[in-house]
């Protein structure tokens, strides 16, 4: 793992999955379910986001070593602060500010109902439960134990369930839940052994086969444990060949430089693309649903784009940087 920078080739599936994103809410309600794109994108898009998160968070132990608590907290700048200031934001823009009930915008911000911003909700959660899976296993003496670290990721799996009952949220089982496996995700590609493994071409093979096998009869919409655990299995298969192919990455390609600024703002890139949604109602008009894809792909990569420029325009100034990117 890489520390002390920013890591390209996880900025670069971090660009990847964003764009997917955006894909993903362009064919919402526009294409039928079951269109190959549709189920492409959400079979891998948010789970891979999770999994780059863990990955990097987890480059950081040494540096955070006996600081876990600073993590948390720069957490807390770099994800609550925007999530709350850009739900305002939104209020504000839609002319609803006046309007909003105070009781249900919290009910809302404390995830008791489904909000547009949900993602960073459930990432600062990751990031809870990572903070408690390093203090478990410093209290462990930081033993390096695969089956340790299994057992641990299913303790904090039940901590989470737990949480859920305890509060009567069910969303957080539903959204919280699905960050646990990619504890898992990580201890496997930092296993030497579970590499080697990995990067061979019968798993390779393999992953691809079920991945197509499997990915067309994904629907996002069915939220049952099968479902989510089918989605798991997708979203490792893309690890895994993600992995793989991680030694043919090249910084200097410019498509893969391109990815990297997406995936460096990932996160801004996620609160304001949904400020260009209008261009949905056209796509509603085009009745191949082909052209609706290509179209929905090249405006993703469009949007990424202006959305980049426009979080590099807030970064002039200090304060905004802070209050709305966590910066």
């Amino acid at each position: 793992m890489i520390s002390g920078k920013r890591n390209a080739y996880m900025d670069c599936l971090k660009g990847i999955a964003i764009v997917a994103v955006i894909v993903g809410h362009s064919l919402n309600n526009v294409i039928p379910q079951g269109n190959m794109l549709f189920n492409l994108v959400y079979s891998f898009h948010m789970p891979l986001l999770m999994f780059v998160s863990a990955y990097i968070e987890e480059s950081n132990r040494e540096k955070y070593a006996m600081k876990e608590w600073q993590m948390l907290m720069k957490r807390v700048q770099r994800l609550l602060i925007p999530y709350v200031s850009w739900n305002i934001l939104y209020e504000v823009i839609s002319g609803s500010i006046w309007e909003v009930n105070i009781k249900d915008f919290g009910l809302m911000l404390l995830g008791y109902k489904q909000g547009g911003l949900w993602f960073f909700p459930v990432l600062f959660g990751l990031k809870v439960l990572h903070f408690l899976y390093w203090m478990i296993k410093r209290k462990m003496g930081n033993r390096s134990n695969y089956i340790l670290d299994i057992c641990v990721c299913g303790f904090l799996e039940a901590i989470t369930v737990l949480l859920a009952l305890l509060t009567k949220n069910q969303y957080i089982i539903n959204m919280l839940s699905y960050a646990i496996p990619y504890f898992f995700a990580v201890i496997i590609v930092d296993n030497e052994v579970l590499q080697k493994m990995m990067i061979s071409e019968w798993a390779i093979s393999f992953a691809l086969l079920i991945y197509f096998l499997v990915f067309q009869k994904f629907s996002f919409y069915d939220t049952n444990w099968t479902t989510q655990v089918i989605r798991i299995g997708l979203s490792l298969c893309v690890i895994i060949v993600c992995f793989k192919f991680r030694e043919k990455w090249s910084e200097t390609n410019y498509f893969n430089k391109m990815l990297c600024i997406f995936g460096s703002n990932s996160l801004a890139i996620y609160v304001m693309h949904g400020f260009f949604i209008d261009y949905l109602s056209y796509f509603s008009m085009i009745e191949s649903a082909y052209i609706v894809s290509i179209l929905s792909v090249l405006s993703a990569f469009l949007i990424a784009g202006i959305c980049t420029g426009i979080a590099q325009i807030i970064g002039i100034s200090a304060w905004w940087s802070k209050v709305l990117l966590g910066k």
